[in-house]
């Protein structure tokens, strides 16, 4: 996207990748949103093979504030961020992930709290996309504050965040290094702290979260994230900054021997899966970045 266009208050930047069965609904949600600001949306598709552009180009004629960005030279979700991101006019941004769906007011509450605050986020609700059990498999956390990295530094969530534009340039936008995919976000806010930015909670701005449910998919996912929280912990031990616990996830390896006979059912496999690939990926990663956090 290379046309000339004029600046808007708040860009909302989706990034898509092969989510042609997905998109429209979470478009349909941000399209509906009212605001009393200038805004536009953004999608980024990042080299889809399934279609996912053409259902873009399909509605754009119909809404004259909906845009489409190519980014295809890397399969990359912090890639896609950045490129939608450089070619938005927005004075600041959101970021939102093509398969969630965000609530009514979402917008509105964010471009609010982005005129007083350098980067926002908000809660991540479980219950509407996904069936009770799976919505209560990885625990939740308190969605009235903003999460933390072992409580050093606040964080946002990838998928529920805002940030002036000035702000995100200045301290270099998303890391593209595959190897941080999973703390993307968990980085983004620490170079954030570092450069003096606060994480501010904006509790109205909701995002319906959907999880994943294939095991395989799910493992990896796990053992991804995992794997990517030492590099944040050696990131700080190079700054000369203090590091969370060496052993802070210990009962999370507890807990798997404890619940070994949840594997007989498809519901307990599903959990167990999820907690064992992030077991392991963060033993992977503690011994590869030479930072001990399991």
């Amino acid at each position: 996207m290379n046309e000339a266009r004029a600046q808007v208050d708040v860009s909302v930047v989706i990034p898509a990748r092969n989510e042609a069965a997905m998109i429209l609904a979470q478009l349909g949600a941000v399209l509906d949103q009212e605001w009393d600001g200038s805004w536009e949306v953004i999608v980024v598709d990042n080299g889809s093979t399934d279609g996912t552009a053409e259902v873009i180009e399909s509605l754009m004629a119909s809404y004259t504030r909906l845009h489409l960005v190519t980014a295809d030279e890397q399969a990359s979700l912090n890639y896609a961020r950045n490129a939608g991101i450089a070619a938005s006019s927005g004075r600041s941004f959101l970021l939102c992930d093509a398969d969630d769906l965000v609530e009514p007011g979402w917008l509105a509450a964010m471009g609010e709290e982005l005129a007083n605050h350098e980067m926002v986020t908000g809660p991540l609700e479980l219950d509407l996309l996904n069936p009770p059990w799976l919505a209560g498999s990885r625990g939740r956390a308190d969605e009235t504050i903003a999460p933390s990295f072992q409580g050093l530094f606040a964080t946002v969530h990838g998928n529920n965040l805002g940030m002036r534009r000035e702000a995100f340039d200045r301290i270099g936008g998303f890391d593209k290094d595959p190897r941080i995919i999973g703390a993307d976000d968990i980085d983004l806010s620490m170079r954030a702290w570092l450069d003096g930015i606060e994480v501010h909670f904006v509790p109205k701005a909701v995002v319906h979260y959907r999880y994943r449910t294939d095991l395989r998919v799910l493992f990896e996912q796990g053992r991804r994230y995992g794997r990517s929280r030492p590099l944040i912990v050696r990131r700080l031990l190079d700054l000369g900054k203090q590091r969370p616990s060496r052993i802070a996830g210990w009962r999370s390896w507890v807990w798997l021997i404890v619940h070994l006979l949840d594997l007989r059912d498809e519901q307990g496999r599903t959990v167990w899966v999820w907690v064992a690939g992030n077991r392991l990926g963060q033993l992977e990663g503690s011994i590869r970045y030479r930072a001990l956090f399991v």
